[in-house]
């Protein structure tokens, strides 16, 4: 297998035509079709349908993809890598589910502008993958909450949230200071799958007798926050998930947070570690709370 089959074939994935493929990859459409034939023969598998003058990939032919689109972006990466005149930081970034994706971009992106000889890369996971990961070397930092005890390396704290109640903006507890927790009994509920304090809160509810209609179930708290202020459902959330149409506020009875921060191994605190470690202790993590009312405990 070649490289240039690989890019023929990825040139004729994202054309669908021969013609159009063979001018993407500089070359003849017989010659783009020979390269298309010998892939697939060495491959044992035909990897795009040609029925009536239409294109398309075959099942084997959308499992080749990414393994294609893989090697040609390490093939890029590397020729890039060689041919500049700094060599290319990389630091690998683990990222604990749930992390408020706006204020994580904004701190990726200015860093990324900052430091433009850095590439970093994201793998999301829960805490217990996340240590895992960098006791294995994988990842060399990671958004996380603190670390269990015996966990070999460093944490530092950014930040704390703590869980409240979001409801629509045009709700009737939109306006109230606090909610008792009873008065959630068998109201309709949108449910944060992906919440790894969602077994404290769960607990909490039951010991309470209250039982909410979930109506709703997912692991985007994006898409919690629409649905949210679509009136579709209330939903507890960490107070750093905030929304222009959405109102949080306390529930008497509840007073579940966490604290997210860095860990590291510290054995490897060198200066690119250094250097991200600052950014993300100077980011703005607390969201503009303009709609939200007698936060102050939850600060």
């Amino acid at each position: 297998m070649d490289i240039y089959q690989l890019r023929y074939f990825l040139a004729l994935v994202e054309t669908n035509n021969f013609s159009r493929a063979a001018e993407r990859a500089f070359v003849s459409q017989p010659t783009l079709s020979t390269g298309i034939k010998k892939l697939e023969t060495e491959l044992g598998l035909q990897l795009f349908s040609r029925e009536s003058r239409t294109i398309s990939l075959t099942e084997a032919g959308h499992r080749f993809l990414p393994r294609a689109r893989t090697i040609i972006y390490e093939v890029n990466a590397a020729k890039q890598e060689v041919t500049r005149k700094t060599p290319v930081l990389r630091l690998q970034i683990g990222i604990l589910r749930g992390i408020p994706t706006n204020r994580l971009a904004t701190l990726l992106r200015d860093f990324n502008q900052s430091h433009p000889d850095v590439q970093a890369s994201l793998k999301e996971g829960t805490q217990a993958q996340l240590q895992s990961w960098l006791y294995e070397q994988r990842i060399d930092i990671a958004f996380s909450t603190p670390p269990e005890e015996g966990y070999r390396g460093e944490f530092e704290r950014l930040y704390s949230w703590k869980f409240l109640l979001s409801v629509p903006a045009e709700h009737g507890f939109a306006s109230r200071s606090s909610i008792p927790l009873k008065r959630l009994d068998r109201l309709d509920f949108i449910h944060r799958t992906h919440c790894e304090s969602g077994t404290d809160l769960t607990r909490t509810f039951a010991n309470a007798g209250v039982n909410p209609h979930i109506v709703f179930r997912t692991d985007q708290d994006n898409k919690a926050l629409a649905l949210i202020g679509a009136g579709l459902g209330l939903c507890m959330m960490p107070d750093i998930h905030v929304a222009p149409e959405v109102v949080q506020i306390p529930v008497d009875g509840i007073n579940i947070g966490r604290t997210i921060g860095l860990i590291w191994r510290g054995t490897d605190d060198n200066e690119l570690i250094q250097s991200f470690r600052l950014f993300a202790a100077s980011n703005e993590w607390r969201p503009n709370r303009t709609k939200t009312k007698n936060l102050d405990w939850a600060r």
